[in-house]
């Protein structure tokens, strides 16, 4: 072979191996791009604030109790109501009267409320009186409401009313004419007052009008509660002075008042 020949065989072979290298082998990886066709967009807007709620409180217990010991007395005024837990106790100390003995409390009026009514009839005269019941022994009676009401013939007129809770000192309220009708006028009263009756005291209503009458009457009513009266205390309401029994004009004494021995 001449030495052109060899030449051209040697050409030949480069430009092959040249050749092959240029072109990659198919166990090369090749990255290309992949692209999802067909899918829905996912858009998110708007999204809610988280808020994290009822959440359970806190209670702290078994903690021990404090006592406050040696301090200074302390004094509350005007607060609520204070409740006591079970089993304790409040001692309350009646005050003393003029004479050393304790004076009966009223803690609660609603404890021990108390009511009465009393029917006078005229039957012909111009002043008559009705009795209340006795006061039960160991009480005390607070009277705190007066109330009457009378029917008279037309043209008589109340002089007075009388209420005397103790058979010591007397209380006067008036009467007011309210309405006539049928051949009779009509009366009323009605008294807020604060008055006290004794154990064992009988209270009395007395009503005197201007001239006799036949057919009138009146019903007298007191309100108010008992107070327990503390043992060793004078139940009895003394006067404060030496009282006169008041008359009418013709010389009687008011009804159910008698002249004590001493001419007051």
């Amino acid at each position: 072979m001449t030495q052109n020949a060899w030449k051209c065989v040697i050409a030949v072979s480069l430009f092959s191996a040249y050749t092959l290298a240029a072109v990659p082998s198919f166990g090369q990886a090749l990255t290309q791009p992949v692209q999802v066709v067909n899918t829905p967009n996912v858009n998110v807007v708007n999204s809610p604030s988280v808020s994290v709620t009822n959440t359970p409180s806190v209670s702290v217990t078994n903690t021990p109790n404090v006592s406050v010991t040696n301090t200074p007395s302390v004094n509350v005024a005007n607060t609520p109501a204070v409740t006591l837990e079970a089993g304790a106790s409040v001692n309350v100390t009646s005050p003393l009267d003029g004479e050393g003995n304790p004076t009966p409390l009223a803690v609660l009026d609603a404890v021990q409320p108390y009511e009465d009514e009393c029917v006078i009839f005229f039957s012909g005269s111009d002043l008559a009186n009705c009795n209340f019941q006795t006061i039960p022994s160991g009480k005390r009676l607070v009277i705190q409401e007066f109330d009457a009401t009378g029917v008279l013939e037309t043209g008589l007129q109340v002089q007075f009313i009388d209420l005397n809770p103790s058979s010591a000192v007397g209380h006067w309220f008036p009467a007011t004419h309210m309405a006539s009708s049928g051949g009779y006028d009509y009366f009323a009263t009605h008294q807020e007052t604060r008055l006290y009756s004794s154990s064992g005291a009988t209270p009395s209503c007395g009503v005197g009008i201007t001239t006799d009458s036949q057919t009138g009457n009146y019903i007298c009513d007191l309100s108010g509660f008992l107070v327990d009266v503390p043992a060793g205390s004078s139940s009895a309401v003394a006067p404060t002075r030496p009282h006169r029994i008041p008359t009418l004009p013709n010389g009687r004494p008011l009804p159910g008042r008698q002249p004590d021995t001493a001419g007051h």
